[in-house]
């Protein structure tokens, strides 16, 4: 566990130090403030980061997803929209973004980028758990269950994904009741 003065520090000679400037522990404590639920620290660091290295996913990605901590919705969408300009195939973007607008109840967006990443990394499973759920949410409890099967074609032996089947079989049990 890191204290407060060892972060200063760090940060301090950081930003006074002639070298390039050091974007991967910059980087490091605004994903550990995240962590830690301190998203306006978060936010401040990848804001800082921002002014100093310019566009970068993962900073870009940070801001938002502090914005979507704090509630902010609208600005953590206008973020993500404005990095996946740049970085299209991002994974991370298009996920958090999907989410965002689960969040708003806007599902189909949702589902849309959702189903954007798995094209893009057919491996990445918080993108497919979240379709899942997604669809679940929506109430198309056989697209949940397809998804589900996709996810466990992929990775079969995630137990996330065995329990969220096994909850889709049981709650499609229950509406033909």
């Amino acid at each position: 566990m890191r204290d407060k003065a060892f972060y200063k520090n760090r940060l301090f000679s950081l930003l006074n130090h002639d070298a390039a400037i050091d974007c991967e522990t910059l980087i490091e404590y605004g994903y550990d403030a995240i962590e830690k639920g301190n998203f306006i620290k978060a936010f401040r660091l990848f804001m800082l980061g921002y002014r100093l290295i310019g566009n970068n996913a993962e900073i870009l990605n940070g801001m938002a997803l502090s914005l979507c901590e704090l509630g902010k919705l609208k600005f953590s969408k206008s973020i993500l929209l404005f990095a996946l300009k740049k970085f299209h195939d991002n994974v991370l973007l298009l996920t958090n973004l999907a989410t965002v607008y689960f969040e708003e109840y806007n599902y189909d967006k949702a589902i849309f980028y959702y189903t954007k990443a798995i094209s893009i990394d057919p491996f990445f499973i918080e993108a497919h758990i979240n379709l899942v759920n997604v669809y679940f949410e929506r109430g198309d409890i056989f697209m949940a269950y397809i998804a589900c099967l996709n996810l466990l074609q992929k990775h079969p032996d995630n137990f996330e994904a065995q329990e969220l089947c096994d909850d889709i079989i049981i709650n499609m049990g229950l509406s033909l009741v």
